[in-house]
């Protein structure tokens, strides 16, 4: 009796073995497909290009290779037949709002998106991971509330505009320099940890409403690791040396005044060069400052001049580094950049 029960318990036991080994093997393999379908997605174009400033969309690169972002990219009007000519690129980051994160379609910025095609960009609106279209996991929000490690954050989604960037620059019809880095709310704080790096190709920062943790536990004016958030602004302007212009509102619910100009003082004493304008109140939260035609009359004129300028420096840099010189300076190149009103702020009403 003894050994049928023994044979009976190792057989199954073995049946027990196989089935677990089996279950393995079945889950690695569908981890292995899913895998390969990811990375297998083919990026660039996908669908005809639309009405709307040729609108289109595409699959770029994100910061994990695995998990290639959804984008939308519009483009000016080619006046004539043939090879396009290269444009310069734009590259708009969208923000975060945790309630509606993965339901919004995807992120377009119509009237901000236009106002730089009309003036001869090539626009791309990647959906970081996390978002909408793109989904996935939210890498980029770290911690608690009260532990929220804003510098990470920050990097995790500068990975997925670094990706874009890279990618988008290879394009025939985009030019590989001067690259305009645009973000709102958290895509602007995402803009501020890309502009840490210096990528050689990227010229300039624009950031509207930038921050992360506003409205904490929901609460207007309220930040998820405040001292953070500032202690970040100053670690990232220590080694960003791009300008940037940081556009804010006297009635911004998320970052008020007061977080702006504490925000870009860190900054400009970790190193970095910040123009500031707050403008006054804006409807109903000014927080929303990059979303109406209504804002080009209260953006635009300083926007186009920063950026104006900042191309006739960058024009004016090269020639010097073109011309022979008698004798060598020991400036950083960056004093040797034309300022752009560093560490100023204007209030604008």
């Amino acid at each position: 009796m003894s050994t049928g029960g023994d044979a009976q318990w190792r057989a199954r036991i073995d049946f027990v073995t196989s089935a677990r080994k089996s279950i393995v093997a079945l889950i690695v393999s569908i981890g292995l497909s899913g895998s390969a379908l990811a990375s297998s997605q083919k990026l660039g174009p996908f669908g005809p290009e639309g009405p709307r400033m040729r609108e289109q969309l595409w699959l770029v690169p994100s910061g994990d290779p695995k998990m290639p972002l959804r984008a939308t990219v519009f483009r000016p009007e080619e006046s004539s037949a043939g090879s396009p000519r290269q444009r310069p690129l734009v590259v708009i980051n969208h923000g975060t709002d945790e309630s509606t994160r993965l339901s919004v379609s995807m992120p377009v910025y119509y009237w901000l998106s236009r106002w730089f095609v009309d003036r001869g960009y090539v626009v791309v609106l990647p959906q970081r991971r996390g978002h909408g279209a793109t989904g996935g996991e939210l890498a980029e929000s770290v911690g608690t509330c009260e532990t929220a490690d804003h510098y990470v954050s920050g990097q995790i989604a500068a990975d997925d505009i670094a990706a874009t960037i890279d990618y988008m620059i290879r394009q025939a019809f985009i030019a590989p320099r001067n690259v305009v880095v645009v973000g709102i709310s958290t895509g602007g704080w995402a803009s501020l940890a890309l502009a840490s790096r210096n990528i050689p190709s990227v010229s300039s920062i624009v950031n509207f409403a930038g921050g992360r943790g506003g409205h904490a536990y929901g609460r207007p004016n309220a930040i998820c690791n405040y001292h953070g958030l500032l202690a970040t602004a100053h670690l990232f302007g220590q080694t960003a040396r791009q300008p940037s212009i940081w556009l804010y509102s006297e009635n911004d619910s998320y970052f008020s005044p007061d977080v702006a100009l504490a925000l870009a003082r860190q900054w400009q004493l970790g190193g970095g060069r910040v123009q500031t304008h707050i403008f006054g109140a804006q409807d109903n939260d000014g927080h929303a400052i990059a979303d109406d035609r209504a804002d080009w009359d209260l953006w635009g004129d300083v926007l186009a001049e920063f950026i104006g300028q900042n191309h006739k420096d960058l024009e004016a840099s090269a020639e010097l580094r073109d011309e022979p010189r008698e004798k060598t300076t020991h400036q950083s190149p960056q004093n040797n950049h034309l300022s752009l009103e560093t560490g100023s702020v204007d209030h604008d009403r």
